[in-house]
């Protein structure tokens, strides 16, 4: 079939997704799986549709939900919630049998029945392992019920696993989405002055985003006086505040392409940064730098855990450092200052891993709060920043004062 792509869904080659399905089967064999139900539905707010686990495989996602039925042999199927949209995304997606109603799960029962795997073994992926979010629990109770004999089993981690060394053609994605993230910082850079508020901030950044033909999945953006402080994160809601002279901005800025996104934490300021500020930025800064500087394969999370702490600490402050994995979506590993699964100590960086970085700094009363990080991608020998953005660099965040 000939796919039509558009700003949502520029397509990779059809070697790309051979790939993937190749991959994904022999793990099938593997694990002894012989089918999987994979789950998607929008996440976040922004602008980018979401559903990354069953994007990952269709090249679409749909608007409410649905699944990608892919057995281990024979063809897969999308089935979406809404009838409706069936037309379109045949235009669309690689998957050649698009099926739309709202039974659900009647759909996933029926093409599983059609593949003879009544008593086969079921994977269920759900829509994203970041967020602990599977399946609806009446699609996994009417499954079971109604394929009695069927085995079914979680492995959304397992799949998700998959993923997270990123083929070249990803790469070349996540460098266009790091590109439309820059722009849209330059942006937002020129833009942060007295009497522009926070919203005004996020629309612009949305703007320069959508105009190069990205997307973004969020966009956070919050501001606050460096005198009178109260702002540790930005607001994942934007709102109306206005800016003056004296006032601190952290963004959380993102801007992808084709569902691979770049993103950059940053703090700005409204004029020069008070004396604890400029502490506190510097201390997020060489936080990052040497989070950066140890990244490389082979390295795990339990080798990386004693940089998350840095300086910080013994300067009077919380350190918030942090590296996750990241490309569509948070994925492993997680490490955060004071908080890592044990799985993820154990969890080795290998070339294609691709990472937020993060230096976070709060104060002891959590009023001030300054952060500097980006994307990067682990390599055969180390690391690369898909960023140009000087997130790092004190006096390049001094804007419109």
């Amino acid at each position: 079939m000939d796919v039509v792509g558009n700003d949502w869904w520029p397509k990779f080659s059809k070697d790309e997704y051979g790939r993937r399905y190749d991959t994904l089967r022999r793990a099938m064999a593997e694990k002894g799986l012989d089918c999987l139900a994979i789950y998607g539905a929008p996440i976040f707010f922004g602008t980018d549709p979401g559903a990354p686990n069953l994007a990952y495989l269709a090249a679409y996602a749909p608007a409410v939900h649905g699944y990608v039925i892919f057995p281990r042999e024979c063809e897969p199927t999308l089935a979406i919630y809404v009838s409706g949209h069936v037309a379109n995304a045949r235009e669309i997606t690689v998957i050649n049998d698009v099926r739309g109603g709202t039974d659900l799960p009647g759909m996933v029962r029926a093409r599983i029945t059609e593949l003879g795997y009544e008593r086969g073994r079921i994977g269920i992926v759900g829509n994203f392992a970041w967020a602990n979010i599977s399946v609806p629990l009446e699609h996994y109770q009417s499954l079971t019920k109604d394929l009695p004999r069927a085995k079914f089993e979680i492995v959304t981690n397992w799949y998700e696993e998959l993923r997270l060394a990123k083929s070249a053609e990803e790469i070349q994605f996540m460098d266009a989405g790091a590109a439309i993230c820059d722009h849209a910082f330059d942006a937002f850079r020129q833009m942060a002055a007295p009497g522009i508020t926070d919203v005004s901030l996020h629309n612009e950044a949305l703007r320069v985003v959508h105009a190069q033909g990205g997307r973004i999945c969020f966009g956070h953006v919050g501001s606050t006086s460096m005198r009178d402080a109260n702002l540790i994160y930005p607001s994942f809601y934007p709102t109306n505040r206005v800016l003056q002279r004296g006032d601190a901005v952290m963004t959380e800025l993102t801007g992808g392409y084709g569902g691979y996104f770049g993103k950059i934490y940053t703090t700005s300021f409204i004029g020069p940064p008070t004396p604890e500020y400029k502490v506190m930025f510097e201390l997020a800064a060489e936080s990052y730098h040497q989070l950066i500087g140890s990244i490389k394969p082979g390295v795990c999370g339990r080798d990386l855990a004693p940089a998350l702490a840095g300086k910080t600490a013994a300067a009077g402050y919380k350190p918030r450092s942090f590296i996750t994995g990241w490309s569509t979506v948070n994925s492993r590993p997680v490490l955060f200052s004071g908080r890592i699964e044990a799985a993820d100590l154990e969890l080795a960086l290998q070339p294609g891993n691709c990472l937020n970085v993060a230096g976070w700094v709060v104060n002891q009363d959590e009023t001030m709060g300054v952060w500097v990080g980006d994307t990067v991608l682990v390599t055969e020998t180390g690391m690369r920043r898909f960023h140009r953005s000087p997130v790092d660099q004190l006096e390049a965040n001094i804007l419109g004062g």
